[in-house]
């Protein structure tokens, strides 16, 4: 939390020296507001085929100022949801036989730099009709695997189901590549990917050991479920069992956001009060 509290420090102390000291450059639409959906696709144990979702169920809002001639920031935040199902892994397979399953709906909050391949134009409205760029920084985001067992759902983090406690906020380091396109003055539309490193192993409450004792009945039964399946490999089925191999945790959870999003140049004088337009027509065009 301190990181990214620190982060978003960091981004409207450099916004405040880039107005002023690029003040001839970019006063006339200095930052703009974006909103977007788009799928995101959870990496991990219960992921063995690193499929990527389709699924829409992200949705995003952020606001980004354009720094220097390449360089801009972002602030921004997302919900979305990350799930992993061992059913669809192949037959035989341990997975197939530990026939664990998560679900999560998770806010995201982020801070990242944005490198331009194609400089500032002088002049929002003489902005690129094609922008390419690339971006990365840090993030915080509230994660709560739970799975359904028996018509109902139930917190898998609560469950204790490798008897180690772990947190629900996670930092995370976002790597992506996306580019702009411009509608018309005020308008663009971005597409973009991002690929995000989580710090735990957890996200699909899964990662070393089986618990090998558990609170009541319900939280066992989250953390075994071999028996919902039958014998689908004797050998794996065997296998699992109180303190055994459950996943493995030098492999860290990661997730992929693929998204779409509209972008609208806000004008410099929005807050600046009532007497103000609201959109200020460019000096030239």
């Amino acid at each position: 939390m301190r990181i990214f509290l620190t982060s978003i420090l960091f981004f409207f102390c450099i916004s405040l020296q880039a107005q002023n000291f690029l003040s001839w450059q970019f006063n006339d639409r200095y930052f703009s507001l974006s909103a977007g959906t788009g799928s995101a696709t959870y990496f991990g144990e219960l992921n063995s085929k690193n499929s990527i979702s389709s699924n829409i169920s992200m949705l995003s809002v952020g606001v980004e100022a354009r720094l220097l001639n390449r360089i801009g920031a972002r602030l921004e935040f997302a919900t979305f949801t990350l799930a992993g199902d061992d059913s669809n892994a192949s037959d035989s397979t341990f997975q197939r036989q530990r026939n664990l399953s998560f679900s999560s709906r998770n806010l995201h909050g982020q801070f990242h730099l944005t490198y331009y391949l194609r400089p500032y134009q002088g002049d929002y409205y003489k902005r690129w009709s094609f922008d390419p760029y690339l971006f990365s920084g840090v993030g915080y985001m509230k994660f709560e695997p739970t799975a359904e067992l028996g018509g109902e759902r139930y917190n898998l983090r609560e469950a204790l189901t490798e008897g180690t406690e772990y947190k629900k906020w996670v930092t995370t380091i976002p790597l992506g590549i996306g580019a702009k396109f411009k509608v018309n003055e005020f308008l663009n539309v971005n597409f973009e990917a991002s690929y995000h490193f989580a710090f735990t192993d957890y996200l699909d409450d899964v990662s070393t050991t089986y618990a090998t004792e558990y609170a009541n009945v319900t939280a066992r039964l989250l953390a075994d479920r071999k028996d919902e399946v039958g014998v689908v490999n004797p050998e794996f089925y065997d296998q699992i069992q109180p303190g055994a191999q459950r996943g493995n945790p030098n492999n860290k959870d990661s997730f992929l956001l693929i998204g779409i999003k509209a972008e609208i140049f806000l004008p410099p004088n929005l807050f600046k009060g009532k007497n103000n337009a609201i959109i200020k027509k460019p000096s030239a065009y």
